[in-house]
This record gives structure tokens, sequence and C-alpha cells, in this order.
């Protein structure tokens, strides 16, 4: 007797859907799996046995038993196929109607005694087969409260596989749990550090306003101790909140990855990932054995990644971000298959201007040649270097100017008045753009460059005399524009005037120039 029941396998960011299905034959006793199990799915074999065993059900011991994982050409892994294989199992002994199997999806891990453990990567199982149109999933008790986000899918929580057989049977009830959003889907708290704290730099503080507005990649360049870090560190403050498909979209990504919160529930707040300086390929971009895990920048989607002292990393880990800054994606190739994660993030980037740090400071005296501070400015390369929306250059901070004094006095602003002003420039947005497939003004291409970019006369004006002084490059003029357009939207403005595109030629940087401070 043939039976199956639906179950799922993780394939990249999404689930798949599989048929689990087990044919009971005379012959040999011996319990055979095909359709690319890996390790963890052949180990179960036994674990099985005595789970159903234990569970007081009947174990077809003098039958073959083979177990088949349809489609065969995708290869499943992970544990969570214990409980759909399971059942499947005494589906094969007329134990369970397997008319009574037909509508549910069911994911679990056995324990020896018959107790349903949790399961890796739950929430993205979840989605997944919800996307393929399952309304009833039978799954660990255990995973309940991370999965319980999911909208129109109504979870049958179970803690033992004979509490699952009875359910089936219809021996035992078991209340649904109807999955639904949570109630704080676009709440975003300020946390602990508030820009209020930073006194001064209003000029670095206004290029963050511009950045994350548009979602534009910013680069600070200054010595040890101006505030580079800490005013990149004060970011997620100032980031607008999430909507509930964006924070399902993340906590999925980080479900993924294992590192799901332990409270349950979704990931509510923008990322913000700072990986160290030592940061190796792999993690940065995904990778590892087995199918490929998700990276930093896979990690930092829809939100922030910061990269401090951007000179010391390896030349290859970011070279090696070039292509997901221009496709929003990464993909990683294996000989046997590819796999795409998203990886739209604001990169935030920070450096010293030179292996010292003090080039160019009135204060300090700079001890390196200038071949060395030519060779340590190389370290980004072009093409990176050409990626950065916004430049900022910030000098040592003298306590004892007038300047410093002065602003120290001022009332500083603070992150709840900064992110006002984004949320209410990325509402511009989300309205000009909600029938195209873009969201921020960071994402214009081509045609709609033309459509929303319009320069007055005298801003066109201002733009080519900029463009030709700074030699700036295609890729730049184009984010030049971009930029004048987010800064338009801060003041309110439909049209760009010559204002906007003189203030975003503040923010470029000449083309090849080696960066001068004195």
């Amino acid at each position: 007797m043939v039976s199956f029941i639906k179950s799922c396998t993780i394939a990249g960011v999404d689930a798949e859907m599989i048929r689990v299905e087990c044919d009971l034959s005379k012959g040999m006793p011996l319990l055979n799996m095909v359709g690319l199990p890996d390790a963890a799915v052949r180990e179960s074999r036994d674990r099985l046995r005595a789970a159903i065993l234990n569970s007081r059900l009947d174990f077809p011991v003098n039958k073959r038993i083979t177990i088949n994982l349809s489609p065969a050409g995708t290869k499943k892994e992970g544990t969570h196929l214990d409980l759909p294989i399971a059942l499947s199992i005494l589906a094969g002994t007329a134990a369970i109607p397997p008319e009574e199997l037909e509508e549910f999806a069911v994911i679990g891990e056995l324990s020896l005694d018959g107790r349903v453990e949790g399961v890796f990567q739950a929430l993205p199982m979840c989605i997944g087969l919800k996307q393929k149109g399952v309304k009833k999933i039978i799954l660990p008790r255990e995973n309940l409260k991370n999965v319980a986000v999911v909208e129109d899918v109504d979870l049958y929580p179970v803690e033992t596989l004979r509490q699952a057989f009875a359910f089936i049977n219809g021996e035992e009830a078991i209340e649904p749990v109807r999955g639904k959003r949570p109630p704080s889907a676009f709440e975003s708290p300020d946390a602990e550090e508030n820009f209020s704290e930073v006194l001064g730099r209003e000029e670095a503080k206004r290029a963050i306003e511009i950045s994350v507005s548009g979602f534009h990649h910013l680069l600070f360049t200054g010595p040890p101790g101006c505030g580079k870090s800490m005013m990149a560190k004060r970011i997620p403050t100032v980031m607008p909140g999430m909507t509930y498909e964006e924070m399902l979209e993340v906590t999925k990504l980080y479900s993924l990855s294992g590192m799901e919160p332990e409270e349950g529930g979704l990931i509510s707040r923008r990322p913000f990932r700072a990986p160290a300086g030592n940061v190796s390929l792999a993690a940065m971009v995904g990778g590892g054995s087995g199918i490929p895990r998700p990276g930093e920048i896979t990690l930092a989607h829809l939100g922030t990644l910061f990269l401090d002292e951007m000179p010391e990393m390896r030349r290859d880990v970011l070279e090696a971000l070039r292509q997901p800054l221009e496709d929003e994606k990464i993909t990683i190739s294996r000989s046997s298959s590819k796999i795409t994660y998203p990886s739209k993030f604001m990169l935030i980037g920070a450096r010293n201007p030179c292996p010292c740090g003090y080039f160019g400071d009135e204060t300090r005296r700079c001890t390196c040649s200038m071949q060395q501070i030519r060779r340590y400015q190389e370290k980004l390369s072009g093409p990176i270097m050409d990626r950065f929306d916004i430049f900022v250059d910030l000098s040592a901070i003298d306590y004892d100017s007038p300047e410093w004094k002065r602003s120290a006095e001022r009332e500083c602003r603070s992150s709840a008045d900064m992110r006002e002003r984004i949320e209410k420039a990325r509402a511009v947005q989300e309205e000009r753009y909600n029938k195209e497939e873009i969201r921020y003004n960071s994402q214009l291409r081509g045609n709609l460059m033309k459509k929303y970019c319009g320069l007055s006369p005298e801003a066109k004006e201002v733009y080519d005399l900029g463009c030709r002084q700074l030699k700036v490059s295609l890729r730049g003029r184009d984010k030049l524009l971009k930029v004048s357009r987010t800064i338009a939207d801060l003041e309110g403005k439909e049209e760009i005037g010559a204002e906007h595109v003189a203030e975003a030629l503040q923010y470029r940087r000449r083309d090849g120039q080696t960066d001068d401070y004195q």
C-alpha cells in the first residue's frame, strides 16, 4: 500500500513542497530512503523505529519499507522530515486513513521516546507552505511562537507522535492557532543611543538624513576619534519602521541562519550589521558546507551594513560587494546548484585618511609618507568608491575653537526629529513609486530616472558644470541625480532645483583624486 503526506524542504530563501511517499511490500525487512536525502534524513531510520514503538504504535517490522522524497531531484536536508515520514509509515499500515492526511502539511523532529522536538527554519517553511496553498500545518509546539505570525494559516501544535496520530485519527481534538500579524508591526522605538548626544557635526547628520531617506550609500572619512563610528551606530534610531511584509522577510532570512528571536515573533527593527574587519568572504556574502547560508550582506537586507576601517579589510571581501550593491542580490553558485539571496542594504563605510590616521589634521602630525598614504587610499578600488552616493569628510574636533563651543551650546537634533523628516521623505517616495517596482530613490534606473528626476534650467546648468569640474563618472552622474532627488523630497519640492543639485555636489568626490585635507 502506498501512502503520502505533504512536507517541505528549504531551497535558498524559499521552501519547496515535497511529498513523503511510503510503500510497504513483502520482502526482506528493510527501511530504505530515496530522493536525495542527506545524512540527517538517512540517520532517521533507527530514530523513527524507536519513536513509533515507544509511542505504543505498530511498526511494520516484517515489511520492506520504501520512503521516497519527491521530487527526487531536489536535495533534502534536516530533521524536520521525521514526523511526516513516521506518519506516512503509519498510514501505510492502515493505522491512519490516508485521506485524512491530504489537507495537512507536517514538519517535526522525533526523539526516541516519541516526543516531537522543535525544528530549524520553521518560519520559512511555514511561509513557503502557505505560498503553495497549504492552509493547515501540523508542527512542533516549540516552534509555535515563531510561526504564529504567518497570516491565514491554521497551525496545529503537537508535543508527541502519539498526539499527532490521535489527532489525525479523530481521537483527540487540537484547537488550531490561527496565524496573524503582530499588533506592533509598525512601531520603531528609539534606542538608548540618540543623535541628540552628538554635539555639532550637523553636516554629517544632514548627510545621514539624506542617506537614510533615499537609501543611499555613505562613506565617512576622518581621523580617529572624530565620531565616524559613533554616528554610524546611531543610524538605527532614525530608520523608519518596517511594514509587516518587510518584518516577515527579514525574520525569514534570520531564521535561515538560526538567528530567530528567542522570545518568538518577528524582528521589528531594521537590521544593523557591523562585521569585524577580519570577516571572511563566506561570512560576508554567504556560503559554507552543504546548502550555502546567508552572509552579512543578506542579514543586512532592508537595513544597514556598517563597515568600519574599510581599507583594513581583505581586498577580495570588499570587491565581492560590487555586484550586490548594484543588483541588490547575491548569487552563490555550486557545482550542483545555484542559490540567490536578497541583499538590498544601505552601505555605511568609515575609514581614516592614512595609516596613522592624522593626514591633514591641524592638531597632530602625520607620520606617513605620501607613498604610504596613496597606497592606503588605493585599498578601496575605484569601482568600490564609485558605488558610494555620498562622501563626508570629517575633521578632528578642536574643543577650544569658538565654532565648537557655539555648536556645543546649541540644542542638537534628536533621533526622533531626524526620523520624522526621513519618514516624510519616504512617504513621498512610496506614493511616487506605488506603480513601479521600486521603493527608494537609490533604485531609480534608466527611463525611471528621466521620468522622476526632472531638472529646472538653473539646476541643469549647475549639474553640467559640477560634473565637468569634478570629473564625475557616468555612474556618479546618476548617483548625483538620485541624491538631488532625495534632497528635493526632504524639502518637499516636486522639481529638483539648483540648490538641491549644489548640495548634492558637495557630497561628491573628484574621480581619481587623492584625498587632501590640508
